[in-house]
């Protein structure tokens, strides 16, 4: 298994308005009154190259699974088991600042990945010429479509191949060549025998 996901569950504390989140930082009750369930026991194991898809209702808590997955958001309790690299296009724009530009942008994505400023340098031309912005590389990506900043944001992601590629609704934004475009690079991904998620 490249994967597993051992009884994830993940609850919020769900407050009826922000005084009350504030005011709950003083108060001697720590009594969890509103607590909002997420996820509850969620197991399964996937394998090497094997492609998965999370099916539910709008709150039915796949973008949190997939947060949980990508270890950018902690589960409440159970835990996810796996020593592959995970690469993953979670929210548009996610992790990018509005001030910075596109190589930039790109530059402390990839640091944040464990790149060192070595590797970045040798695949920094690949997502330049991949997203295929233009002079925009290197304008603020505050100005950026979302198109743009998922031409970006994927680009990164799949300038080196992961073993575990997670995609949560990106490339349904942009124009349908950039989409063509990044359905073949996931496919050249699969090929080469990444896990899909």
């Amino acid at each position: 298994m490249i994967l597993s996901v051992q009884n994830i569950c993940k609850t919020y504390l769900d407050y009826e308005s922000n005084f009350k989140r504030f005011a709950s930082w003083f108060s001697k009750n720590k009594e969890e009154k509103n607590v909002k369930t997420v996820l509850k026991d969620v197991s399964f194991d996937v394998g090497a190259g094997e492609v998965v898809g999370l099916i539910g209702q709008n709150g039915a808590g796949k973008s949190t699974l997939l947060k949980i997955i990508s270890r950018t958001l902690k589960p409440s309790s159970g835990r996810v088991t796996s020593g592959a690299k995970i690469s993953s296009i979670l929210e548009l724009g996610m992790g990018f600042h509005g001030d910075l530009t596109g190589r930039q942008n790109a530059y402390q994505s990839c640091s944040l990945m464990g790149y060192s400023k070595e590797q970045i340098d040798e695949i920094i031309a690949y997502i330049e010429d991949f997203a295929e912005i233009g002079e925009y590389f290197d304008y603020p990506v505050r100005i950026y479509s979302s198109g743009m900043q998922m031409r970006l944001a994927f680009s990164v992601v799949t300038a080196n191949r992961p073993d575990i590629l997670i995609i949560d609704e990106a490339l349904s934004v942009g124009d349908v060549y950039f989409q063509h475009k990044s359905f073949d690079k996931i496919k050249e991904f699969k090929s080469l025998g990444t896990t899909l998620i």
